[in-house]
């Protein structure tokens, strides 16, 4: 058996020296074993220390693989780490186009509630703001927005410059769908809740594109604000256009049923007619009596056969049968006879006709008159308070921190994987 003790990883040699035939001295015995310990120890502590871990695992029992589990791992951090790293680097920091922003805000304003308004339970401002306020965020971030702002300023024109990098560049040729969530990417806006103010940051690729696109957004949002407000009031100015044009032809009916009657009857006023008449009859009265009196002053019977006496009689019994025939044509208790009353009981029911059909006229007029005042009042409307600005330098894209989510979850995922690798590797049986 041989006397030297090897080991394969890392190769230790331990040389154990035959006894000699002579005794050895207590001195030489002690230097022999502290020889001994000492060798012990070395060979102890290279056998504890650890090998590469790249170049697989340590102790004295080598690995097999591990040229090809190097290769992996430069491999992978190649691809997984310097790839990514090169390219971001490369296109964040030469190749990105520059972009500006611009930053608005503004809060929305509503006017007095009408009258009309707060009757019909629509006095809830701060409820109906809110809503108004959700409705503008919504519309700014839409699709009618964003065909509203193509057609005034060319905004599928401003996002397809050759001057942008391919990655940036809108494709003109696409269809709208593509231009709203392009739109999405290059604005920002919502509201504070607990203020009620909204914003709206938008990024673009020259200073004076921002500009245009942010003042632009503010004149659709308080158009379709306008358009919000206004759509009530004018639906209700149509329904008292139509309601004064119904009132107008009632009146018209009326005023001519109450021209047909009086003719049909011959009196324009009953109630004045019968007054003129009562009047007559009033002083047909006092010649009545006059004469009567007269008459009774002719004394005995003699007197009233005198010639005097006669014209006196026939005077009171002419003035009798007037009275009569002017209270006849007033009022007579025959049903069919052609009285005042009858003609004046006629003419009154279409007199109450066209007094209602006038009321009614009145009315639609008036409410007419302030649905146009209502509609003319603007009632709500925008107050930007950080007017938007032309940009002095470029603010997007934040270049390290776009590298940075690109080049760390890269790093980190790496390690997760070689971290796996090394798990496998140590924990599978040859």
């Amino acid at each position: 058996m041989p006397d030297t003790v090897e080991s394969r990883q890392p190769h230790i040699s331990i040389a154990v020296a035959q006894p000699r035939s002579l005794p050895l001295s207590a001195e030489e015995a002690d230097l022999k074993a502290q020889s001994i310990s000492r060798a012990l120890r070395r060979a102890a502590n290279k056998s504890r220390a650890p090998a590469s871990i790249i170049s697989g695992g340590g102790g004295f029992k080598a690995r097999r693989g591990d040229r090809v589990f190097r290769l992996g791992v430069f491999a992978s951090f190649a691809a997984f780490v310097i790839a990514p790293l090169l390219v971001a680097s490369v296109y964040w920091g030469l190749i990105a186009s520059k972009q500006y922003a611009t930053e608005t805000k503004f809060s929305l304003r509503t006017g007095e509630a009408s009258t009309l308004d707060l009757l019909s339970g629509g006095g809830s401002q701060g409820g109906q703001q809110m809503q108004d306020t959700q409705v503008l965020v919504n519309f700014i971030l839409s699709r009618s927005a964003v065909e509203a702002l193509d057609r005034k300023i060319g905004l599928r024109a401003m996002f397809s410059r050759p001057e942008i990098d391919y990655f940036s560049r809108f494709d003109a040729d696409d269809p709208i769908e593509n231009l709203e969530k392009y739109w999405k990417r290059r604005v920002d806006a919502g509201v504070d809740l607990a203020s009620g103010i909204i914003y709206v940051n938008v990024h673009a690729f020259t200073p004076e594109d921002s500009l245009t696109i942010a003042r632009n957004v503010i004149e659709l949002s308080e158009q379709l604000v306008n358009e919000l407000s206004t759509r009530s009031r004018r639906d209700a100015l149509a329904r008292a256009r139509v309601e004064l044009t119904r009132a107008e032809d009632q009146l018209k009916t009326a005023t001519a049923a109450m021209r047909d009657a009086r003719n049909a009857e011959g009196v324009i006023d009953a109630p004045a007619a019968a007054e003129g008449i009562n009047k007559i009859i009033t002083a047909l009265r006092m010649e009545l009596s006059q004469a009567q009196e007269d008459l009774a002053l002719q004394g005995d019977s003699d007197t009233l056969d005198s010639p005097q006496g006669r014209v006196l009689a026939a005077r009171v019994q002419s003035l009798k049968s007037q009275i009569e025939e002017y209270s006849a044509m007033i009022a007579s208790g025959d049903k069919g006879a052609d009285s005042l009353a009858r003609r004046a009981g006629v003419l009154s029911r279409h007199q109450i006709e066209l007094d209602f059909a006038q009321q009614r006229y009145g009315l639609a007029a008036t409410a007419l008159e302030s649905a146009r005042v209502d509609l003319e009042t603007q009632r709500a409307y925008l107050v930007p308070f950080l007017h938007p600005t032309l940009a002095e330098k470029s603010t997007y894209p934040r270049r390290w921190r776009e590298w940075a989510i690109i080049v760390v979850p890269a790093t980190i995922g790496w390690l997760a994987l070689i971290a796996l690798a090394f798990f496998v590797r140590d924990h599978m049986a040859r």
